[in-house]
Formats: C-alpha cells, sequence, structure tokens
C-alpha cells in the first residue's frame, strides 16, 4: 500500500508533496515490518509454549511412578508369621495334708473285780493315773457287797494312803462306811498313784464278797491329718504363631 495525493491548493508544490509521500511511505514500511516482526515473535513464543505444555504431563508421570514405588517399597503390607513364647496362666488343683486339732474322749477300765476280804483286814488295789496332757478327768465305778453284808470302801492318793495306814485321819477322794452297794465318782486332780481300799477291819467273824469296778474317762486334744484340696495359679510358658506386616524394604533388608 503506497500513499499518493497532492493537494489541489498545492499543486505547485509538487516536489516537496511527493518528498512527504516517500517519508510517509517509508515510515509506514517501517511500521510494517516492525508489526509483522512483533507478531512473528510472538507467534513464535506462542508456539513454544505450546510446544512445552506436554513437558509438565511428563514430570507427573514421573513423581507418581516414584511416589507409587516408595509406597510398594515402605507400605507394610507383606504378611510374615513368626513365634513367640508368652507366659500362660493357669489353676492347677493339688492335695495337700493339712493338721487340725480333734478332741477325743477316751474310757479305760481300772478295776473289774470279786475279790474276798477276809473279817478284820482289808484289801486295796494300787493304780497310778496320769493326768498330765488330759482334761476332764474323771473316775467312776460301783462297789456292790454280793453276799449281802456291807463293807468300807475309800480312795485316797498316795500321800493319804500313808496317813491312813498309820491309823492317822486322812483325806479321802471317797469315803463309804458299810455301803452294801455304792456308786461313786471323783475328779483325780493330780498324777499319782490312787488306792482303792475294801475296808472289813470292823468285821470280826464274816469275811465279805465286794464286786468293784472303776473306770477313768478322759479327753485329749490331739493333732490329726486330713486331705484337703487346695488350687494354686501357676505361670506356663507356651509358643504362640503370630502374624505381623513389613514392607518389601523390610523384608529385602531383614529389618522386619
Amino acid at each position: 500500500m503506497r500513499i499518493g495525493w497532492l493537494s489541489r491548493r498545492h499543486r505547485g508544490s509538487d516536489t516537496k508533496a511527493r518528498k512527504l509521500t516517500h517519508e510517509l511511505n517509508e515510515s509506514l514500511q517501517a511500521f510494517k515490518l516492525k508489526y509483522h516482526v512483533t507478531h512473528v515473535s510472538k507467534a513464535e513464543g506462542e508456539g513454544t509454549k505450546m510446544s512445552a505444555k506436554p513437558k509438565p504431563h511428563k514430570k507427573l508421570a514421573a513423581v507418581t511412578a516414584v511416589v507409587i514405588f516408595l509406597i510398594v517399597l515402605f507400605l507394610p503390607v507383606i504378611p510374615v508369621t513368626y513365634e513367640v513364647t508368652e507366659p500362660h496362666q493357669k489353676t492347677e488343683t493339688y492335695w495337700e495334708k493339712e493338721p487340725y486339732q480333734v478332741t477325743k474322749t477316751t474310757s479305760k477300765m481300772l478295776i473289774d473285780d470279786k475279790p474276798t476280804v477276809p473279817a478284820g483286814r482289808y484289801f486295796y488295789y494300787r493304780i497310778y493315773i496320769d493326768i498330765s496332757g488330759k482334761e476332764r478327768n474323771l473316775v467312776s465305778g460301783v462297789v456292790v457287797e454280793t453276799a449281802g453284808y456291807d463293807i468300807n470302801f475309800y480312795v485316797f492318793d498316795q500321800k493319804g494312803f500313808n496317813m491312813w495306814i498309820e491309823g492317822k485321819s486322812a483325806p479321802a477322794y471317797v469315803s463309804a462306811r458299810r455301803v452294801n452297794s455304792y456308786y461313786y465318782s471323783f475328779v483325780p486332780d493330780h498324777s499319782d498313784y490312787y488306792y482303792f481300799v475294801l475296808d472289813n477291819t470292823y468285821s470280826w467273824f464274816t469275811n465279805k464278797v465286794p464286786h468293784i469296778t472303776a473306770s477313768w474317762s478322759y479327753q485329749t486334744t490331739v493333732t490329726e491329718y486330713r486331705d484337703v484340696q487346695k488350687t494354686k495359679t501357676v505361670t506356663e510358658y507356651v509358643k504362640v504363631t503370630k502374624t505381623k506386616y513389613v514392607s518389601l524394604f523390610q523384608l529385602l533388608t531383614g529389618t522386619g
């Protein structure tokens, strides 16, 4: 495109007009050239940008691949079984001898006899009674003159008997004079010899035939043992199979 014009008023100035026209054409050419260059540069720049767009997609794919690799490498998803020894509590039943106290009542026959006691004489039984470790000691019995007569009956300890045979007044545990049938009992208060005396010294002519019994009963506390069932808690160690999950990295390196 070129500009060419002449004013009717300035036809005389043809040279000047041509010069002006030439300058305008040069300016126009210069502007077109500049616009072309700028347009081409922008187009090339846009073309460059458009050609570089695929590059971010490739980078994202690479990052994604790395992330997936790291997840597969370090995420614990591989099951591994192993054995451990663990304590286990259990209750056991057992039997044990257990002491316990028992109170026993014992009865012993000391005398069961029917002697003949001559006239003017006496007859006695000498019996040792040990009350140590015993409780509720009791001696009891009966005297029956079987011929239908009577007789004297006494019970002394050693000291009392010695006094009686010396003719002294002696304390007696039992004192029964001229009895035909007599039940008696006494408590021996110490361990000693006890004398059961059938006295017929007062009779001048008649022999006596008494039936006499004496039994000693007492209680003792003894320790006995019985089997008692009991329970106890014991600790045992058993092997237990467990499962854990490790990553591929741990499996390969042996750190899992």
